[in-house]
């Protein structure tokens, strides 16, 4: 790809966890620090941080924030994504049984990993990662250096309209979701 012109509209949503230690802080910084540096290179025209709790409840019905309901429509275009493109998410994303502390009860929730990127062109996902494909897993640094490298574009199948707003910070009104509240706990693939 080298000498090839970017889309005015090539995008990367990263995804980080909330809370971690401190050597899982300096990774994220780092990966901060390349994709600025694909920003600045051109090779990037927009980037956007959503930092995520370590775990969302697995289901709408459980979801009981704005941030909850749109991290569950993320992971559900993710998993469309990796299914498109045979991928898996698995072991990014893992499903536990979590007992609440505060009304006792059981429930399942979906565990974050530590930092997930998406990449758009337009309202187009094109990868998602880490992902496993092949029997070969792809984390967040090793395609930032295939981005760094401007290796040939890959053969994944983009995911047309799948981009979404970040969910409204509280100053803003809240939106309408479009995730069923009774429909199945999403699983990784």
């Amino acid at each position: 790809m080298q000498g090839s012109t970017q889309s005015d509209d090539t995008r990367a949503e990263l995804y980080v966890r909330s809370l971690l230690p401190d050597g899982h802080t300096q990774q994220q910084a780092a990966v901060l620090d390349r994709l600025d540096g694909l920003l600045s290179a051109g090779i990037l025209s927009d980037m956007s941080v959503q930092v995520i709790g370590r775990q969302i409840p697995s289901t709408p019905a459980e979801a009981r924030t704005e941030l909850g309901l749109f991290a569950l429509n993320r992971v559900s275009v993710f998993q469309e994504w990796a299914k498109r493109n045979d991928c898996s998410l698995e072991p990014a994303f893992q499903v536990r049984s979590v007992d609440s502390e505060i009304s006792g009860e059981q429930y399942r929730a979906l565990v974050f990993p530590t930092q997930l990127l998406a990449e758009y062109e337009g309202s187009e996902l094109t990868c998602v990662t880490p992902h496993t494909a092949n029997g070969e897993t792809v984390t967040v640094r090793d395609r930032l250096t295939m981005l760094e490298e401007e290796e040939e574009e890959s053969a994944f199948s983009p995911l047309e309209r799948a981009s979404a707003a970040p969910p409204p910070t509280q100053s803003d009104p809240p939106a309408v979701d479009s995730i069923d509240e009774d429909s199945d706990p999403l699983l990784p693939e």
